[in-house]
């Protein structure tokens, strides 16, 4: 299993890359400056740095020099990234020996092409495939059914995504707030969340940052909003969402979206 450190002092950002990192089976340590930088490198001896160039204290293409200066890291490919379009940037990035630069908000065929090329092929999971934080549980489960959560405040919505879920071999359970739903992915561990971006108690992305947070392996969440807002639709992939449906949404593509999500995250259905 290939390990990843990530050197962000984005809380969001960092978790977002470690939930689509270890969807793919990667083991990943998060550092937020380049002393926390160096003594996890040098400390876990990373396959792989995702090095952000803006960084409290100091910036990524200094640390990747003294990175470069370590026996212990001599070698480690470093991906640089920016929220910056300095052209220039990829110029030095490429000079200071990197293996390229990503650009935010990152595009996750991006990002997965990219240290596809550092590594070779990319690290998939598979059934029975664990992580280092922990394995998804198993107990008590039904050995073909996978759990979904909806997570959705209106009943009519939720009955209706409850009976697609059901009739394609799902189990489904509902909460209708961002507490419940928290704590119903908590206790239950859930294969798969459909979550309402608008909820009492809450919004969906706390509630996916919340259970992202207190749950040890990834779980892939479809975001689901009445809104038109096009920036919702950007923050539910920088957390790392595994799909984003706007209501009235195509039961046969999000029912699609679900199948894929599943199979991408090594569950399988």
């Amino acid at each position: 299993m290939k390990k990843i450190l990530i050197v962000e002092d984005d809380e969001k950002i960092a978790l977002a890359l470690t939930i689509r990192l270890k969807a793919h089976g990667y083991t990943t340590w998060v550092a937020g400056d380049g002393v926390m930088a160096i003594a996890a490198a040098v400390h876990n001896r990373p396959d792989l740095i995702l090095l952000d160039i803006a960084l409290p204290g100091g910036n990524g293409f200094t640390l990747a020099e003294q990175l470069r200066q370590l026996p212990e890291t001599r070698e480690t490919p470093i991906i640089l990234t920016t929220a910056s379009q300095d052209p220039d940037l990829r110029k030095k990035a490429l000079a200071l020996g990197t293996s390229g630069l990503l650009r935010k908000p990152f595009d996750a065929e991006e990002l997965a092409s990219m240290i596809q090329k550092v590594f070779g092929r990319p690290d998939k999971i598979g059934p029975g495939t664990s992580h280092e934080s922990g394995d998804r549980s198993t107990e008590s489960r039904s050995p073909t059914a996978k759990r979904i959560l909806i997570v959705e405040d209106d009943p009519k919505i939720a009955m209706s995504l409850a009976l697609r879920m059901k009739a394609a071999g799902l189990e489904a359970t509902v909460a209708e707030d961002a507490v419940s739903g928290v704590r119903s992915a908590v206790a239950q561990r859930p294969d798969l969340i459909l979550l309402d971006i608008s909820l009492p108690a809450g919004n969906g992305f706390s509630a996916a940052e919340a259970i992202q947070r207190n749950l040890p392996t990834p779980t892939p969440i479809i975001f689901l909003t009445a809104s038109k807002l096009p920036e919702l639709r950007r923050k539910a992939f920088q957390l790392g969402a595994a799909g984003f449906f706007e209501k009235p949404y195509e039961p046969a593509s999000l029912l699609a979206a679900v199948k894929r999500a599943l199979t991408d995250y090594g569950i399988g259905i």
